[in-house]
């Protein structure tokens, strides 16, 4: 007998029924539900799809609604036309010109640094929320999150340029660099110098604005269907939970995220529940269902943060026990994981990668149900309920 074949012989035997398999459970979160923007219908079908799966393996459910900021897509315009028109007007007056370029340079600082947006409407979202107490005395508390969402369908390059720290980062540089020669431009140089560097604030203009345009791309493009970003990883939650009935001392939090593309989802799980932060342990999964299965030693690009050491020697002890097969990795993206590794919590990011570090097939209109292997999500499962009980015998 194979090991997802004792798993599911195991639930039966203690339920009396059979246990639906992750691939036939993301199927119907897919093909059913179909694409999830955040703050959509198809979000909301899917929290409600995640609460009836948990309430039938005996967890507590709860739905906390939240406003979550959504960026209308305005911002990079906004900065790319006052750069424009700054540029126009530094001929005149290049004083008024060199302010509004250092209003752009610092939004655009402030953007990068606190990772938020100035023109932003509100929508409304939802984290779903399933515990599970310990049967004995309790030592951990276990939290594992999935993304309710799926993302946008756009080509790398766009979403390089128009979303994430990438596109932060360069319109940074960008709004720096035109600020710096717009006040070259206004020093004491011969005319003709001040001419070329004038002609030369146009390029970083321009690449404000063409990377506003991006940004407006990417926020309007429809969502993908999602197969591994992120059914595979709800459906990984799902028959986990399953399976960790029987924890002794360890209280298991089952947490589908709403608007997981930012930290609303999660800056509303910790104001509503303000964990103890040596007792819990987090763990979140990504884009989970093809490729192979990796546990995140580290997060981030420019600041990479490592992993909760704990989780990090529980994890390599259930593959070399041969429980799940998986390998540690450095990640240069963020999951959520990561948004919780930056508040000081004890996590651990578990995710799919391709052979360029990558989540294979995110933002591509052929997310589908083609691109998951059901031996994949097994093997993802194990590796969560191999993780719970051995973070269940710590003393």
């Amino acid at each position: 007998m194979t090991a997802p074949d004792m798993i599911r012989a195991t639930e039966s035997q203690s339920t009396g029924r059979s246990v639906d398999s992750p691939f036939a459970i993301a199927a119907q979160i897919v093909e059913t539900i179909g694409p999830r923007p955040p703050g959509s219908i198809g979000e909301a079908k899917t929290a409600a799809f995640l609460d009836a799966r948990l309430r039938q393996s005996g967890l507590r459910l709860s739905a906390e609604s939240y406003h979550a900021s959504h960026p209308p897509d305005y911002d990079g315009i906004v900065y790319g036309v006052l750069a424009i028109a700054g540029v126009i007007g530094f001929y005149w007056t290049p004083l008024v010109a060199i302010l509004v370029f250092a209003a752009c340079c610092g939004a655009t600082f402030l953007t990068l640094w606190y990772d938020t947006a100035f023109l932003n409407r509100r929508i409304l979202s939802q984290n779903i929320i399933a515990t599970r107490a310990a049967e004995g005395v309790m030592r951990w508390r276990l939290v594992v999150l999935a993304p309710l969402c799926s993302p946008p369908a756009v080509g790398r390059w766009v979403l390089a340029l128009g979303s994430g720290l990438t596109g932060r980062i360069g319109r940074t540089i960008a709004a720096t660099l035109l600020l710096a020669l717009g006040i070259a431009a206004a020093a004491p140089f011969s005319f003709e110098v001040r001419l070329w560097l004038w002609y030369a604030q146009a390029a970083p203009a321009v690449a404000l604005l063409v990377q506003g345009i991006a940004t407006l791309v990417v926020q309007r493009a429809p969502a993908t269907p999602g197969a591994v970003s992120y059914a595979g990883a709800l459906a990984t939650l799902i028959c986990a939970a399953a399976h960790l009935r029987d924890l002794q001392h360890t209280e298991l939090w089952m947490v589908g995220v709403g608007a997981a593309s930012g930290a609303a989802g999660i800056n509303d799980l910790l104001r509503r529940y303000p964990f103890e932060p040596q007792q819990t342990l987090f763990v979140g999964l990504d884009g989970i269902g093809s490729g192979e299965l990796c546990y995140l030693a580290a997060e981030g690009a420019l600041h990479p943060r490592l992993a909760d050491s704990l989780l990090l020697r529980l994890a390599a002890r259930v593959v070399d026990n041969g429980q799940a097969a998986a390998r540690p990795c450095a990640y240069r993206g963020i999951t959520l994981a990561g948004v919780l590794r930056r508040r000081g919590l004890r996590t651990l990011g578990i995710a799919s990668l391709d052979r360029y570090g990558r989540i294979p097939y995110r933002n591509e209109r052929n997310d589908d149900m083609s691109r998951l292997d059901a031996a994949h999500l097994d093997n993802s499962v194990r590796l969560i309920v191999g993780l719970a009980r051995s973070i269940d015998t710590i003393a």
